[in-house]
């Protein structure tokens, strides 16, 4: 019982940092997807290739795992 305030600390951090990546990744996906369709429109026979948008991606993989990462640093009183 005396570690319920802690725990409710860090659940609170935990739903804001979860929020905060799934908008990340996303939006970093959106970007991935919209410009593959529509950078070919405007520059003739241009294709985003593929280790550039694994990149992006696997980057973008590597950002939220290490913003999860700050609740480790979260210590009970």
């Amino acid at each position: 019982l005396s570690k319920l305030p802690f725990t409710l600390q860090l659940s609170r951090k935990a739903e804001r940092i979860i929020r905060q990546n799934v908008i990340f990744s996303v939006s970093v996906i959106v970007v991935l997807v919209l410009s593959t369709i529509l950078l070919p429109l405007f520059i003739a026979d241009f294709l985003l290739p593929l280790p550039l948008g694994v990149v992006g991606h696997e980057g973008s993989t590597l950002i939220v795992v290490a913003n999860g990462l700050r609740l480790l640093r979260m210590k009970p009183r």
